[in-house]
């Protein structure tokens, strides 16, 4: 994966827009977060005008991510989620790399791929690295 030629240590809080149905953004999204290593507040608003393409495959990410991906994140919150495969590897990813990770907040958006339900019992099986580490569902409607 690519890096950037600078590291933000002083980033403490982001709010990113973006989506994860093509691979450049997603690798976007993770290249950008591996050169925060001191982001302790993540929140992400994901678009969806980019669902008549193929959804890229993110599974094999965690490989690619050190152990120092998302260190010092306490905090993340996720709205307009679809439950694509590709949004389920991203939170699966945050919650097994995420050391000291408070809260998660997931906020479902118009568009869903399976039913709450599904994606609940998903993220249940989900390996959390933070014993203190909690997430909250919203199932309103962005």
């Amino acid at each position: 994966m690519e890096t950037l030629p600078c590291t933000f240590y002083n980033l403490k809080s982001l709010i990113l827009w973006t989506h994860f149905y093509e691979r450049p953004a997603i690798l976007a999204t993770l290249c950008l977060l591996m050169n925060a290593p001191n982001l302790e507040e993540l929140e992400i608003t994901i678009e969806r005008t980019f669902l008549d393409g193929i959804e890229a495959n993110a599974e094999n990410h965690n490989t690619q991510c050190t152990d120092a991906f998302c260190a010092n994140l306490q905090v993340v919150k996720i709205k307009g989620i679809g439950w694509l495969p590709s949004e389920m590897c991203f939170i699966e990813l945050v919650l097994y790399k995420a050391i000291v990770l408070r809260t998660m907040y997931l906020r479902l958006g118009y568009e869903s791929s399976k039913s709450n339900e599904d994606a609940l019992c998903e993220l249940m099986t989900y390996r959390r690295v933070s014993p203190h580490a909690q997430v909250f569902f919203n199932g309103e409607i962005e």
